[in-house]
């Protein structure tokens, strides 16, 4: 009887002390939410169990967040597509000025014996002027006095000339280089006049008549350089400081396309050319814009005493008006 008295009083305070525990525990929850993005999703294993274990699993898998695609609103009006933008045209680079030519002074004659001066050799003509001042060549016949000598070389130095002693011809019966023939051309009053002219270094009649230096010329007009035939229409040989005239010029003083002049002195009168029916020489002829420029700035420039330079740029149209023949 005491053994389970006893045993009834230990077992209710034993349950008394468990209850006092059990009040004073404090329950505490884990919060899971905040590990969710520091752990990975749980790999789901393939379990061969049967289909239900396998839909459990994916049951659990977590869904994926699909982010809803935006549709096009199809009553929105399309833009326009704007123009390209080009870039800006720059602006043309205009061109150099060149730099002006230094002016060469004045030109400083240069005198060499009438005998060392070369003469230019004839260019193969190429303009229409060139091809007609070949075409028309004359030719010269020395009656009496010098024959023709060139006047100016590449360099522009110019012959000296000869003083009036001796004989017509002393001292200039010809130069070991060949001589010249000087050609320029140009319209005047719708004709087409092409002057040769040819330089003698005296003009000398007989010994103390006469001057250092002579130029004589001839102008040969025709229609029209340009054209399958050209006609010459007259001739006009220069004699003292004046012309004679044939229009037409005589038939027996030219031959074919090459007008014939004489060059001769009538004593005590100094020389002249005039129309001839003797044959005469040819000599290389050379046009004015095919001279160099120095040669040209020579004939330009230099004093030739009584006598002048017919086709310079000073003499040409004078000339070619003192001598029209119409």
């Amino acid at each position: 009887m005491k053994t389970h008295v006893v045993l009834c009083a230990a077992l209710a305070a034993i349950a008394v002390v468990q209850g006092q525990e059990t009040s004073k525990t404090t329950v505490k929850y884990i919060d899971y939410s905040s590990l969710k993005n520091l752990t990975r999703a749980p790999t789901v294993q393939q379990d061969t169990s049967g289909s239900q274990d396998q839909q459990q699993q994916q049951q659990q898998q977590p869904i994926p967040l699909v982010t809803p695609t935006q549709r096009p609103d199809p009553r929105a009006t399309e833009a326009p597509t704007p123009a390209p933008t080009l870039p800006p045209t720059p602006a043309p680079t205009p061109a150099p000025t060149p730099a002006p030519t230094p002016d060469p002074g004045p030109w400083v004659t240069v005198w060499i014996d009438h005998d060392q001066v070369k003469p230019f050799a004839q260019p193969e003509p190429i303009t229409i002027s060139e091809k007609a001042g070949v075409k028309f060549k004359p030719q010269i016949h020395v009656t009496n006095g010098c024959h023709p000598y060139p006047a100016v070389n590449e360099a522009g130095e110019t012959g000296g000339g000869l003083k009036t002693k001796g004989a017509p011809s002393a001292g200039c019966k010809g130069s070991g280089w060949g001589s010249q023939v000087y050609g320029r051309s140009g319209w005047y009053q719708d004709v087409w006049a092409i002057m040769y002219s040819w330089y003698f270094p005296k003009d000398s009649p007989s010994t103390g008549l006469g001057h250092r230096h002579d130029w004589e010329h001839v102008i040969v007009w025709i229609d029209n350089p340009d054209v399958e035939n050209p006609k010459i229409l007259a001739v006009t040989p220069s004699a003292h400081s004046g012309y004679s005239k044939q229009v037409p010029p005589n038939a027996d003083s030219v031959d074919g396309t090459s007008v014939k002049v004489e060059y001769k002195s009538k004593w005590p009168i100094n020389h002249a050319l005039e129309s001839t029916s003797q044959g005469g020489d040819f000599q290389d002829l050379i046009m004015w814009d095919q001279l160099s420029e120095n040669a040209r700035r020579a004939l330009n420039s230099v004093p030739w005493g009584d006598a002048n330079t017919p086709m310079n740029d000073g003499n040409f149209q004078n000339k070619l008006g003192k001598a029209w023949p119409f």
